[in-house]
């Protein structure tokens, strides 16, 4: 039988786990919402000062997309900013929606990571339709008690990266104290 003690203490273990699964869900949506209203400060306090951001076939689902495109990698907020106020991701205002979920979540300590899939909606002549479908990893960095974004993969459904990243995620138990692997 553990002692008063001991349940108090794993009882704080599991709320901070919770809180923390929250704010990490919570920092995703937020981070989706900003991108969809042009709030680019917000979207850009999302992530660490060095995070990369790689995206696989970045015009897919435009009428110009290149199918043979090599991957987008940004490296670091600002570059990450430029994207997002570039004339081609602003051409998506207002009429857009990135939606995320479901994902796995595990945490360990001050680091996280997140992976499933993640949609971006687009409305044409007044019709709304799924301009791309990926799987995602998100690896988070808790900073002075902040989480943020360090790094995100966004992969197309059927590439075999996006395969790999499922591969990695499926059926893995919650992290533990000794890392995320």
């Amino acid at each position: 039988m553990k002692t008063t003690t001991a349940s108090i203490t794993a009882l704080a273990e599991r709320v901070q786990y919770i809180e923390d699964e929250l704010a990490l869900r919570n920092l995703m949506v937020r981070y989706g919402l900003a991108v969809d209203c042009g709030d680019t400060a917000t979207a850009v306090a999302c992530h660490t000062g060095d995070a990369v951001y790689v995206v696989s076939a970045p015009r897919s689902g435009r009428d110009e997309a290149d199918s043979g495109a090599t991957d987008l990698t940004l490296k670091g907020a600002e570059a990450i900013g430029n994207m997002l106020d570039s004339p081609l991701h602003q051409s998506l205002l207002p009429c857009c929606a990135h939606t995320v979920g479901p994902v796995t979540l595990e945490i360990s300590g001050d680091e996280a990571r997140a992976t499933g899939y993640s949609r971006l909606y687009n409305v044409k002549e007044s019709t709304p339709h799924l301009q791309r479908l990926a799987i995602n990893e998100w690896r988070f960095r808790r900073d002075s008690g902040q989480w943020r974004i360090a790094r995100r993969e966004s992969r197309l459904v059927g590439e075999d990266q996006a395969q790999a990243l499922l591969r990695q995620a499926a059926w893995r138990p919650r992290a533990t104290k000794t890392g995320l692997g």
